[in-house]
């Protein structure tokens, strides 16, 4: 009886779909995947921090629009002992604490992102009359300003400093604690309801930026 099987030239041929085939999905799996995983991790510090907030304006009997109400220079202390194993960090130990943020670029069109280049790693000197420049805790870093004016601004890496990408958009957040009128009320940013669709889509999409946080939780995956 003659018994069938592949010739050679067949079974190449069928490898050398498979592997086209392969090229072609596995970049995409993979990066779905890390999206995912990120989205998690933004969901985790998302539930932290505003369990933190929420605490931390019963106890200082602030109003629901400024949670931390009037940033001093002393808010970062208090505000770090809401959250478990919290270390908190100034200018003597920040460049350890803040490695690789030097990278980022600081431009004022990149919002979240400046605000971990300039306020973690760049613009020490603004940290001359603050005690602290934020804490660090197993999973996440929050590096804050005191600075009422601005709205008491902080960027938050939702897992850590030391773990990738260190990218705006990725793991890198703004968050706006205090003065939350300024940006509509948002703790994490402004949403096309204040800045207009176009601008938050245009911002997300180089994943550069604090509105990527607000839009994580109205879509409910990182689709950009």
């Amino acid at each position: 009886m003659k018994k069938l099987a592949f010739t050679l030239a067949e079974t190449l041929i069928t490898l050398g779909i498979i592997g086209v085939v392969a090229a072609i999905t596995i970049p995409t799996l993979i990066s779905n995947y890390q999206k995912h995983v990120y989205y998690t991790q933004f969901m985790k510090a998302r539930s932290t921090i505003e369990n933190a907030l929420r605490l931390y304006a019963a106890d200082h009997d602030c109003p629901t629009n400024e949670p931390l109400c009037n940033p001093e220079n002393d808010i970062i202390e208090e505000f770090s002992r809401y959250f478990k194993g919290a270390t908190l960090f100034n200018d003597t130990n920040y460049k350890e604490v803040c490695k690789g943020y030097d990278i980022l670029p600081a431009t004022e069109t990149t919002y979240g992102t400046a605000d971990a280049a300039s306020m973690c790693m760049k613009d020490i000197e603004v940290y001359q009359n603050t005690k602290y420049n934020g804490f660090i805790t197993n999973d996440l870093l929050i590096s804050m300003q005191t600075d009422a004016g601005y709205g008491g601004g902080a960027f938050v890496d939702v897992n850590g400093p030391y773990s990738g990408p260190n990218k705006g958009g990725r793991d890198i957040f703004s968050i706006y604690p205090n003065k939350l009128q300024y940006f509509c009320g948002h703790l994490w940013g402004a949403t096309k309801e204040c800045l207009g669709e176009e601008l938050v889509i245009d911002i997300c999409d180089r994943e550069i930026d604090d509105m990527c946080g607000e839009r994580l939780i109205k879509e409910g995956k990182m689709t950009y």
